[in-house]
């Protein structure tokens, strides 16, 4: 997925941080490619200050890097129930909204306010202590190439018997589960019935019987997706915005294939995009020729819903900077100067994929899917081409991404639809019983 860290990069971050000075400043907390960092470089220019990012691949390494002290970061990244944590522990610092003109809590998607809800239910006043960031849900990844495996996927009245029970399945299909015990063990207790929110020595034992019994075929992250494309696997447990960025990538290529073979005409291009992510999934040019994307993506109603969040740490050094930081991120209008005028709300959202939190910027994402192709294109294409630039690197290439962007965007992340919840706010004691759980069930 997009939020694996980079250990070069972290390595390199270190060396920075030892030898850079507090002045003009901000030390960024977040998780790897998760940032259109040419955003990065643009707040630096408008403030004239350097940030420094440092990368984490979980939320307890964000709890562990926070709590530490070793580097005092102004603003971190971390997800809902560690924003709970770190608020119950007394880590945050409280956001002065004033000096966050670009944040209107009136303009969050309902996800985003059922998720806020949750966390406010949770613990009393913590919407003061973060700013949502981005978002979305968790999905179960299905190659569509597979006889029968949709239908079964469907079908089920568990919704989560495609990952647990294999006689819901084809024959042969090969299941991964993602690898975070969290996540897993969230999952198992929907299968089973229980209460997700718990780690009794009762929920433990079924959640190990079970585990102990499925054998999955693999435990990935990153790699699930690109298994059940490459047809290793058939079905795995991941990010939906993971999913939807491998998803719009590989429409683009299916259709730049149609282009060139003439089974798709310049003014064809949006209704094959529309038969490829509709319900029968292919498009059938004037001669016979199919074409389909040859994987999709089911969301049970009850998964894992999320939301990562900036906060400023209570020790930060640099708040000022800090607020400026959080503003930028969520505007939607920047001036940088006369001739350059950005929107980094929505050109991070569009380079990360994942959901966003507010109404506008959502709006602006599914309008990527209203652009009509013309001749005009064709002749720019041409003129690319002849010119040098790869087919794949092309203008229309990346015009055929954005309208498959809109489409998913719009039927993965419904504008008005609330799916699942939040991961439960474990102990200490209670993830590291959690994880020996999955541990011995694996071995």
């Amino acid at each position: 997925m997009k939020r694996i860290a980079s250990l070069l990069l972290i390595m390199l971050t270190v060396s920075i941080l030892t030898s850079c000075t507090n002045k003009n400043t901000l030390l960024f907390l977040n998780w790897g490619e998760y940032i259109d960092e040419s955003l990065i470089e643009s707040f630096e220019e408008k403030y004239n200050c350097t940030v420094i990012m440092d990368l984490a691949d979980s939320n307890e390494l964000f709890y562990s890097k926070v709590s530490s002290g070793t580097t005092v970061y102004d603003v971190v990244c971390p997800s809902d129930y560690m924003v709970g944590k770190m608020y119950e522990n007394d880590m945050l610092s409280k956001i002065d909204f004033s000096k966050i003109p670009s944040y209107d809590k009136n303009n969050l998607l309902p996800y985003q306010e059922n998720i806020a809800n949750e966390m406010e239910e949770r613990h009393d006043g913590i919407s003061d202590y973060y700013v949502p960031y981005l978002g979305g849900t968790w999905g179960i990844m299905y190659s569509t190439k597979i006889e029968g495996l949709e239908e079964s996927i469907y079908s089920n009245e568990n919704e989560w018997a495609c990952l647990f029970d294999r006689s819901t399945l084809p024959a042969g299909t090969r299941v991964a589960m993602y690898d975070s015990h969290q996540h897993a063990y969230y999952v198992a207790c929907k299968y089973l019935g229980l209460d997700h929110t718990s780690a009794s020595s009762s929920n433990l034992d079924k959640v190990y019987n079970l585990i102990d019994n499925v054998n999955f075929n693999a435990w990935g992250t990153d790699n699930i997706k690109k298994d059940i494309v490459n047809e290793n696997i058939e079905l795995g447990f991941m990010w939906t915005g993971d999913f939807l960025y491998y998803y719009c990538e590989e429409i683009s290529y299916v259709v730049m294939d149609a282009y060139n073979n003439n089974d798709v005409s310049i003014d064809q291009i949006d209704e094959m995009i529309y038969a490829l992510t509709g319900e029968n999934k292919e498009y059938i040019s004037e001669d016979g020729s199919r074409y389909d994307v040859g994987f999709d993506i089911f969301i049970p109603k009850d998964t894992i819903a999320f939301s990562d969040n900036l906060i400023i740490t209570k020790d930060a050094a640099h708040k000022d900077l800090a607020h400026k930081f959080i503003d930028f991120m969520t505007s939607e209008e920047v001036s940088l100067n006369e001739d350059n005028i950005i929107n980094p709300a929505f050109a991070n959202t569009y380079y990360v994929c994942y959901n966003t939190p507010f109404n506008t910027i959502y709006d602006q994402m599914v309008d990527l899917s209203l652009y009509e192709y013309s001749n005009i294109d064709e002749e720019t294409h041409n003129a690319e081409l002849n010119d040098g630039v790869e087919e794949y690197d092309s203008t229309l290439f990346y015009l055929i991404y954005d309208s498959a962007t809109g489409i998913a965007f719009n039927k993965y992340y419904p504008k008005d639809e609330v799916k699942g919840s939040i991961l439960a706010e474990f102990s200490r004691k209670d993830i590291n019983r959690i994880n020996t759980t999955f541990n011995n069930a694996r071995a």
